[in-house]
């Protein structure tokens, strides 16, 4: 299968079932969840792989001590289910005790569009971003997910949340592709004075938003749990930035980069395109787009800020 083809999933687990054929300490626990990727593992690993059931909890406890025995522990489930519902553990065992866990969650913002609220990862990222420690790496195409992969094994200390999205996205190419020690990279970048941050899913509507407006700055940000000194120093000179993301209003992308912006004392001002609180969840029907829009976060709108 071409990588074009390849879920985020299939490309992740792929890259942890090549280096698990030479590295035993390479463990995966699932949460009864089924891949071709994780196939391959479960049949040819059968000693590297854990099938915790249908607990995301007791999955990330596993995970905790296999990786307090020195392997490199990484757990596979539905977003919305491996964080929100195991925030205590998370809490103790990877940021307390810093335990280098690496969760896997599928299903980013309204990945599971037709399932309802209770599996829209919409507010993952903000509850993450609470905790010390754990560096969040959310991902926007195949490429991406290969390539965080790669990052997180030749880097396996640090605890982390892998955001995966469960659609098949195409890659964007650009000035670069992503370093995700810095978290970011130029999509396109311009003498412009005003700036696109872009993260997971809608990095997909970058082409559409680059023939509507031709010299916006266009960044990829992968890293939620901080801003990288290197992406402070590139927003120093903008006056404007706008964040761009399927996730609440609160605690994502947007959030992150005010915040940089109040304690840097920048200069840019701030706008927040993300999916509204005021409503809460959504119960509609009919897709992502139909999703995004009951929540606020309406793409045409969106496309008439960006001309603006």
């Amino acid at each position: 299968m071409a990588q074009s083809e390849m879920s985020q999933r299939d490309a992740f687990l792929s890259e942890l079932y090549e280096r698990g054929k030479i590295d035993r300490d390479v463990v995966l626990i699932s949460a009864d969840m089924g891949a071709p990727a994780l196939d391959l593992i479960r049949r040819n690993l059968p000693g590297q792989f854990y099938n915790a059931g249908i607990s995301e909890q007791n999955a990330i406890l596993v995970a905790s001590g296999l990786a307090l025995e020195g392997k490199k522990a990484f757990t596979f489930a539905i977003a919305s289910f491996i964080t929100v519902n195991c925030l205590e553990k998370i809490r103790v065992q990877m940021s307390i005790m810093k335990l280098p866990v690496q969760i896997i969650g599928v299903g980013g913002g309204f990945s599971y569009a037709d399932s309802g609220p209770t599996h829209h990862g919409i507010e993952d990222v903000a509850v993450m971003r609470a905790f010390p420690n754990i560096e969040i790496l959310n991902i926007s195409s195949s490429v991406n997910a290969e390539a965080a992969a790669k990052y997180v094994l030749e880097h396996p200390k640090t605890p982390r949340y892998i955001r995966l999205d469960r659609e098949v996205l195409p890659h964007v190419p650009g000035e670069s592709e992503m370093n995700f020690s810095t978290g970011f990279r130029y999509i396109r970048k311009t003498r412009s004075l005003k700036a696109l941050l872009v993260t997971g899913n809608l990095v997909a509507k970058v082409p559409e938003i680059m023939k509507s407006n031709k010299e916006l700055n266009i960044i990829e940000v992968a890293r939620l749990d901080k801003v990288h000194e290197s992406l402070r120093k590139e927003l120093q000179p903008f006056s404007h930035v706008i964040c761009l993301e399927e996730h609440f209003k609160n605690g994502g992308l947007g959030t992150l980069i005010a915040e940089t912006v109040v304690d840097w004392n920048l200069k840019c001002a701030v706008k927040r395109m993300a999916l509204s609180m005021e409503g809460g969840y959504t119960y509609k029907y009919g897709g992502r787009e139909v999703l995004r829009a009951d929540l606020g976060l309406n793409i045409a709108e969106f496309f008439e800020e960006v001309m603006a």
